[in-house]
């Protein structure tokens, strides 16, 4: 009973911690979230083509809405779901790995976790991600590093799954092959293990293979170019940003790594150094795989990160348990210094951060425009986020013209595509067609553009101003209303600015 009522009490901090921001606007890739699973559950794995993502977190998300409905707070409560249920899995895994008072650092850990608190609160797969991620990891520790064969189908679902959840779980798969391969060389039984996770990553392919063809061709035609290839100081920024704070990570620094050290100096426990040095392994492994991966095609984003937080979860949990009073002390103030900026955001003058300013953009246009009004955003993701806002009853376009499925963004080639855009082939025929009175509202993405910024940004900076250069000259329009909405955040592609445009 006080077993449940310590991880009952660690799963109201966890949730208290989450709830504030759970109704601000929406952002894009949240927009992107709804949008797709919008769809009929049929339809989605096949509209993901055009997306670039697996289809795990879209289905799940589908089922949700159809039970809890599609505002903010309802479509957020998915990831909170996964957040919260992290903090009793990360108790029970951790506890078959080490003993009860690791196992309540970790959930504490977990409750606590900025990562977990950010994403948790987001319409996104990344809580989902990092809590399969954390069965997987555990899993492959109990099957390949300690040979016990028990674990191996919670292994073959935890690793599936991840993969169906976020392409970047392949870098999990790349660290566990190293870690493997470690484990083979240095085991005392090889055959074994090299049965053990033959049997094991030959089932997760058989059962990943139908996601296969999809995935080559999402390589082909769908890339990041929002995204930079990082320099190798990214690397350790990396483990920085899923801690959240880098007071947490010096902290973990001087007082759980030292511990950590000393569980594999002393090799007393032999189940515990293997276990350590698995882990060590599979977080460096994975790390690297995927910042190599980012040299050849970028994609690395911070919100990405949280498949590192397993490997991290487990091995300061360990560390700060190892540390005696100096490991409680450390835990203490990490928690204090997690919890510090949402308790700071309770305060009536500190207005809450928001990644959007799309909601607000269109409840100022929203009264202006009519059934069959034409939307054009220059950067194609927000036309998603824009119809949540505004409905279905408007039609929406993108510098290439009409958006057939205004509820998805099509990645296709898009730089390509967006590069050779043109507003008279794009646009003009779109404004001919409005009958007297309709309105054209163009939105463009709020950031300043250098010669250093990519080449996305720079074509998302001249397609603003080509289309509007256009629609100030287009004889049959009157400027009716903007811009509207300055941005909260210089974040690029994170706000917005309106313009309303009247045919008279």
């Amino acid at each position: 009973m006080l077993v449940v009522a310590g991880l009952l009490g660690l799963t109201v901090v966890s949730l208290l911690l989450s709830l504030r921001g759970m109704g601000v606007s929406l952002w894009l890739d949240e927009g992107l979230s709804v949008g797709i699973a919008s769809h009929p559950i049929a339809d989605i794995p096949g509209l993901l083509a055009q997306d670039g993502s697996p289809p795990l977190y879209y289905l799940l998300l589908h089922a949700w809405m159809e039970a809890f409905g599609r505002s903010e707070e309802a479509v957020r409560g998915l990831s909170l779901l996964f957040g919260l249920v992290t903090v009793p899995v990360a108790f029970w895994l951790t506890g078959t790995l080490f003993d009860r008072r690791t196992a309540w650092v970790a959930a504490t850990f977990a409750a606590t976790s900025g990562y977990l608190t950010y994403y948790g609160r987001e319409a996104r797969m990344y809580s989902l991600l990092a809590l399969l991620a954390l069965v997987a990891v555990v899993a492959f520790v109990h099957v390949v590093v300690l040979g016990r064969r028990r674990w191996l189908p919670l292994l073959v679902a935890g690793l599936a799954l991840a993969l169906y959840t976020h392409n970047w779980a392949l870098y999990l798969v790349v660290g566990l092959g190293v870690a493997t391969v470690w484990a083979v060389v240095t085991g005392t039984d090889r055959r074994r293990t090299l049965v053990d996770a033959l049997v094991a990553f030959g089932a997760v392919a058989v059962l990943y293979l139908p996601w296969v063809p999809t995935l080559l061709f999402q390589a082909a035609h769908t890339s990041a170019p929002w995204s930079q290839r990082p320099d190798p100081a990214y690397l350790l920024g990396a483990l920085g940003s899923v801690l959240s704070d880098q007071r947490v990570v010096v902290a973990l620094v001087l007082v759980a790594l030292p511990a950590v050290f000393e569980v594999v100096r002393r090799g007393q426990d032999r189940a515990a150094a293997s276990t350590v040095t698995a882990l060590a392994v599979v977080l460096a492994a994975t790390l690297l795989a995927a910042w190599a991966s980012s040299q050849l095609r970028p994609a690395w984003a911070s919100r990405y990160f949280g498949l590192f937080l397993p490997p991290l979860l487990l091995l300061a949990a360990l560390g700060l348990a190892r540390a005696g009073r100096r490991g409680l002390v450390a835990l203490a103030l990490i928690v204090g210094f997690w919890a510090q900026p949402v308790a700071a955001s309770f305060f009536p003058e500190r207005e809450l951060p928001q990644k959007s300013n799309v909601r607000r953009a269109t409840s100022v246009v929203a009264p202006v425009l009519r059934d069959g009004d034409l939307v054009v955003s220059v950067h194609m993701e927000h036309v998603p986020l824009l119809r949540y806002y505004l409905g279905p009853e408007l039609r929406y376009a993108d510098p290439t013209g009409l958006v057939a499925d205004p509820a998805i963004a099509d990645w296709r080639d898009a730089v390509e595509r967006l590069e050779s855009a043109e507003p008279r082939a794009g646009l003009l025929p779109l404004v001919a067609e409005l009958p007297t009175g309709g309105h054209v509202a163009l939105v463009c993405p709020r950031y300043d553009v250098d010669p250093e910024d990519l080449r996305w940004f720079q074509i998302m900076d001249r397609n603003c101003a080509a289309w509007r250069t256009a629609l100030d000259a287009e004889p049959s329009l009157d400027p009716l209303l903007g811009p509207v909405a300055p941005p909260p955040l210089r974040s690029p592609g994170a706000s917005v600015s309106i313009r309303v445009y009247e045919k008279t």
